[in-house]
């Protein structure tokens, strides 16, 4: 994963804008849990925080904890609308190192995220979307960052499950392994690269029954999760789909895959922000993609 640091973006989704919903109390009893970056810059601490006012409406609750981090980020403005929170900062935003910065974007949105009235935030700098290294942010949730973002090494092991092509290209084998995590790096997307990469690059695993399931040359161009759907958007060469493998297959191998998340029940896919109706032998391509073991060699159906 040459690019861990590239993709701290895409997952993190957020949409804040104007002030909609300003009668929506908080959750608790007037306390929150602040999270702020430790001083030494390497992770995320937290404490809990007693709003200082007795108004409950929205717009002034998240001004209070705005101003909680304006020591480390000059914000200009928000907005609130649906439950999407905008937050409008000066370019010097963009003065912040990588590890600062999506600390500091960890440390907001899981903040915010916990009043009843933000679901989602969306960073912006000055009028335009933050972009990190070109590649828009977009929505996040508190479920885009782990509880345990930071901290020495930026990295933690996890097992996950990835379903690959068998060789015949007929159906699936899963493959289970350790992956060391970049926790700057939303996971989805690190499941989504782990199947770019293919079979050959997990050395833990027994992968000789198991083949490259995604086209050749496919790049991701984006990945954000919202309300359990994932929308994965590939680039162009996803559609030159290998000969001897089923549509089904390449597109399960993915929706299986990101569906051992527990924030995705969906999968939803984009070749270059476009729907396509077909892909192979799948035929409605521009739906949305639930679990589906049927084609899993050996799995449980339970």
């Amino acid at each position: 994963m040459k690019k861990f640091r590239m993709f701290i973006i895409s997952m993190f989704v957020l949409i804040l804008c104007c002030g909609c919903q300003r009668n929506v109390a908080y959750q608790g009893k007037g306390n929150i849990i602040l999270y702020q970056v430790a001083e030494d810059g390497s992770h995320l601490e937290s404490a809990e925080y007693e709003m200082q006012g007795e108004n409950k409406d929205n717009v002034v609750l998240i001004q209070e904890l705005l101003d909680c981090f304006k020591k480390r980020a000059d914000i200009r403005d928000f907005q609130l609308k649906e439950k999407q929170l905008t937050i409008y900062f000066l370019s010097s935003y963009y003065n912040l190192d990588k590890i600062d910065e999506v600390l500091l974007r960890a440390s907001i949105v899981k903040t915010l995220c916990q009043l009843d009235g933000v679901e989602y935030v969306e960073f912006y700098v000055e009028e335009e979307p933050l972009t990190i290294d070109g590649e828009n942010v977009g929505i996040m949730s508190k479920l885009s960052f782990l509880d345990s973002v930071g901290g020495e090494g930026y990295t933690q092991e996890k097992y996950v499950t990835l379903y690959f092509s068998s060789n015949e290209g007929t159906e699936m084998r899963e493959i289970s392994t350790k992956l060391t995590h970049d926790m700057t790096v939303p996971l989805a997307r690190l499941l989504v690269e782990q199947l770019l990469k293919g079979p050959d690059e997990i050395s833990d695993a027994n992968t000789s029954e198991v083949r490259d399931t995604i086209p050749s040359g496919t790049k991701l161009n984006s990945l954000t999760i919202r309300d359990h759907v994932c929308y994965v958007d590939f680039s162009r060469e996803f559609m030159n789909m290998q000969a001897d493998v089923k549509g089904a297959v390449v597109v399960y191998s993915i929706v299986n895959t990101l569906c051992e998340l527990s924030d995705v029940s969906k999968v939803q896919f984009t070749i270059d922000g476009e729907q396509q109706e077909t892909y192979g032998d799948v035929k409605d391509f521009a739906g949305s993609f639930e679990r589906n073991l049927d084609m899993v060699r050996g799995a449980s159906k339970g």
